[in-house]
């Protein structure tokens, strides 16, 4: 088999394999099928931590810079935090914003994640909950979240706390 069969293949059973574990990529753009279905992935677990109660209380634990709690952003998008998730669009990051420990990055009220691909899967083969709360991190940047205050480090314990 040529490097380009083995490549086509390796396309289509990391297609079949997403579509099998229910996972719709469509909102994941990155280029590289390894890291395109990572990102997919940890998006599901990401949807099951934010359709849970006790994750969806960091909705009224954070606010963005007004002051109004992430929860009304939610409610005015007319989606449940899980759905929210599909609005929201993965990227390949340029490799400058890739040189720190950055997994994934956006900014307040952005519908468009940058992820450092390569760095993602790695995370995803050590510790799948983290990535996981990655992206939940970044949706809550989404929804209009600031940082620094609150640190990306607390954002991220409070998510581990509640979400996992």
């Amino acid at each position: 088999m040529g490097r380009r069969a083995a490549v086509a293949a390796a396309a289509l059973a990391l297609g079949s394999a997403a579509a099998g574990a229910g996972i719709d990529a469509s909102n994941v753009r990155l280029v590289h099928n390894s890291e395109r279905f990572a990102v997919a992935r940890a998006l599901g677990g990401a949807a099951r931590m934010l359709g849970d109660p006790e994750c969806q209380a960091l909705l009224d634990e954070f606010a963005d810079a007004s002051g109004r709690p992430l929860r009304a952003t939610l409610q005015g998008s007319g989606l449940r935090a899980p759905e929210y998730l599909d609005g929201i669009f993965f990227y390949d990051a340029p490799p400058r914003l890739c040189e720190a420990s950055t997994l994934a990055v956006t900014m307040p009220g952005s519908r468009a994640v940058l992820v450092c691909g390569s760095r993602f899967v790695r995370q995803m083969e050590r510790n799948v909950l983290h990535a996981e709360a990655i992206l939940v991190h970044e949706a809550l940047h989404s929804l209009g979240l600031g940082e620094n205050p609150p640190s990306s480090d607390y954002i991220t314990e409070r998510i581990r706390a509640r979400c996992e």
